[in-house]
């Protein structure tokens, strides 16, 4: 396997992941890059990352107006030359597997990007769009409120909706977290009391939880596979040790893997836990949704969880024979059911007690991974719960690379730094960078990981 050295590392540790603020900054980052280049031996790859961060400084005004800087204009020529003329780093044909290798997918949301799903930061205005349709006041002054204070963030809202819907049925709680909130003065001026929270606040909580499961699955329950759902598809049939773990709420890469012949195992009914056609392949796949899905319900009373036919609810919907149930009567208890869509919370186990178990299976696949494939994830700083996991099962497993596609070139050198920070003696090779489109990415990726399989079998 090519080796990158520990001066190139030591560049790209120092300046990577937007540490070029001033002007110093860029004088010691051209300069190091200048020597670096001018005297590494010729078969030394170039990691994309080190040409990413030249590629974003080259054209900042900071460059030009550096102090200490002890090359001429031209010297910005001569590196792109360097760069031009030197062999990069190769991320896919260096990676080999065999038959008994674990593989974990982790799917985000920029994995369902391409099948026309809005991401995170685009969903949220997606719905509003929706909402005004429905010409309710509450929902527009929600929507008002949001669009005066920029918040576009679907997971922010409803974080902070579940947030206000534990709080305001316990008095205690919700006194508390208007002292947290506000300082004890401003709390003594505006008397503040759990009594001002009425059952109507209750009610509208709740009701505007259950319009917005509706939006939401509506963006999402016509959505078909793309190529990366169909890429990884694939994938699993030929290589058995491997495991789909996902956080987004639609149904492509189910539907993917059950147009396809196969059977599921979503960990989640017990009375349904494999599900597919009857002649399809006796070993089911392992698809953990760890945020729930639009064909799952969940009961408020009695805490029971169902997983409903996809393809049928699809269907269904598609010819316009039933309407999406966004609210239902639970078989168990009669009360009230409704889709199963679990917001990024670090407390979400104690709102949902039912998918402990779901949970531990997504940890149990992470932790056995050779490989752990992270797909248009961004380790967002709200859900610290998945990303602790990853950190603890690179640190107990120091074989484990992961593999990180995502189209953003900064996430990697991030998470590099932070690996390096909280694992003594963390190679920082052991995460590979493909900065593409999931879609254009993982057939390159997949059916090298193939080839090698196949040439270790020959």
């Amino acid at each position: 396997m090519e080796k990158i050295s520990q001066d190139q590392r030591n560049i790209i540790r120092l300046f990577g992941g937007n540490r070029l603020r001033d002007p110093n900054d860029f004088a010691g980052f051209f300069n190091s890059l200048f020597e670096f280049l001018s005297n590494k031996p010729k078969d030394e790859p170039i990691d994309l990352e080190l040409r990413d961060i030249w590629n974003n400084a080259k054209s900042h005004p900071e460059l030009k107006e550096s102090p200490g800087i002890r090359y001429s204009s031209e010297a910005i020529e001569d590196i792109e030359a360097m760069f031009k003329n030197s062999k990069y780093l190769d991320t896919i044909s260096r990676i080999e597997i065999k038959n008994e290798t674990k593989i974990a997918f982790l799917l985000g949301a920029g994995a369902s990007a391409p099948s026309n799903i809005p991401t995170v930061n685009s969903l949220l205005p997606e719905l509003w769009k929706r909402a005004k349709k429905i010409g309710r006041d509450d929902l527009d002054n929600l929507a008002n409120f949001c669009e005066e204070r920029d918040l576009t963030n679907i997971e922010d809202l409803l974080t902070a909706a579940y947030i206000s819907n534990f709080a305001v049925k316990n008095g205690n709680i919700n006194s508390l977290l208007g002292y947290f909130l506000m300082r004890e003065e401003q709390v003594q001026r505006s008397r503040f009391r759990a009594s001002q929270v009425n059952a109507s606040s209750i009610n509208f909580l709740q009701d505007t939880l259950q319009t917005l499961f509706g939006l939401l699955a509506s963006t999402m329950i016509s959505a078909e596979p793309n190529p990366t759902h169909e890429e990884i598809v694939k994938f699993v049939k030929v290589h058995h040790e491997s495991s789909i773990i996902t956080t987004n709420y639609d149904g492509c890469m189910d539907e993917a893997i059950l147009r396809a012949g196969m059977r599921l195992k979503t960990y989640i009914d017990e009375e349904n836990s494999s599900i597919g056609i009857e002649d399809a392949e006796k070993t089911p796949v392992d698809l953990i949704k760890m945020h729930g899905s639009i064909n799952w319900t969940y009961c408020d009373s009695c805490q029971a969880v169902k997983e409903f036919d996809l393809l049928f609810l699809k269907e269904t919907y598609k010819e316009d024979r039933l309407s999406y149930p966004v609210m239902g009567l639970c078989k168990n208890c009669g009360g009230l059911s409704r889709p199963l869509l679990v917001p990024p919370l670090s407390f979400k186990i104690l709102m949902f007690p039912k998918l402990i178990d779901l949970w531990n299976s997504a940890k149990e696949k992470i932790e056995e991974a050779d490989f752990l494939i992270v797909i248009g994830y961004s380790f967002a700083e709200a859900d610290t719960y998945i990303t602790k996991i990853i950190a603890r099962s690179m640190s107990m497993n120091e074989n484990q690379k992961m593999i990180v596609v995502n189209t953003d070139p900064e996430l990697v050198t991030t998470l590099k730094s932070r690996f390096e920070a909280q694992i003594n003696g963390f190679d920082s090779e052991r995460i590979i960078r493909l900065c593409e489109s999931s879609d254009t990415a993982m057939g390159k990726l997949l059916d090298s990981m193939i080839s090698s399989k196949e040439a270790k079998d020959t």
